[in-house]
């Protein structure tokens, strides 16, 4: 059994028809997995029931051979908006999520710190949000992901808002960290570009259904170079081609 495994689930709002049907998917161990797909094609959804936010109508989520039946200690989020506190320093809103359950501890201050040096902001620990730029503030969104050591990440569209050199930046920060700390990921993109330069594998959503799936045959580590490499942007193109309905 994989690490993580969606098996045979549907999931609908109230009595409307199914946003997901029939969605079978396995995340290995230390796996980023990238699942791409227009607007509306229930990607979101499907992040919130695997991570154990929702629960589904039919089928069942494995993590680590344990069923999902609610959020875990050993999952952590990232969105697209950062979502950090004003009032609280870059220091305090990375531990947010250890405060929310117990009292801080040393031990616990010296992995924040840690996770700053990691993310090049060593010298931002006092101050607040607001003094930060965007690249800045989803670089302490992710060490906040980071801060319990999870073993999975849930990222929905991290990067969205950012510009593109910010976001290639991150996007090699975000492997850097995954491989360091051993984490299985489930990355949410409208990126091609994106899911193909992170992705271990892609899969394509359309109407609350996966239509497409694939490997990614690019070694790592992967570098900025990679993005202009015609193996690569042959990949791109295949999984336009399945979003556009031009191929199967």
């Amino acid at each position: 059994m994989g690490f993580l495994v969606i098996d045979d689930v549907s999931y609908s709002y109230k009595d409307a028809e199914n946003i997901l049907r029939n969605i079978d998917l396995t995340i290995e161990q230390k796996e980023i997995h990238c699942l791409v797909g227009r607007s509306g094609c229930g990607k979101t959804t499907l992040l919130k029931l695997a991570s154990g936010l929702l629960a589904p109508a039919r089928g069942n989520i494995y993590m680590k051979e344990s069923k999902v039946l609610k959020p875990s200690s050993e999952v952590g989020f990232v969105f697209q908006a950062p979502t950090l506190l004003e009032w609280k320093s870059v220091l305090d809103n990375i531990l947010l999520p250890i405060s929310l359950k117990r009292k801080i501890t040393e031990a616990d201050r010296t992995r924040a710190v840690h996770l700053l040096e990691m993310m090049g902001l060593e010298s931002y620990g006092d101050y607040y949000p607001t003094e930060l730029s965007g690249g800045q503030q989803s670089r302490i969104a992710i060490a906040r992901a980071l801060i319990k050591k999870p073993s999975m990440l849930f990222l929905d569209e991290p990067f969205a808002a950012l510009d593109a050199i910010t976001r290639e930046e991150l996007q090699d920060d975000l492997v850097k960290l995954c491989q360091m700390e051993d984490i299985s990921v489930l990355f949410i993109t409208h990126d091609l570009a994106e899911a193909i330069y992170l992705g271990d594998r892609v899969s394509v959503m359309e109407r609350g259904e996966i239509v497409y799936r694939l490997d990614v045959p690019l070694q790592r580590p992967r570098i900025g170079e990679l993005r202009y490499d015609p193996v690569f942007n042959e990949l791109c193109l295949k999984v336009k081609s399945v979003m556009s309905g031009e191929s199967s």
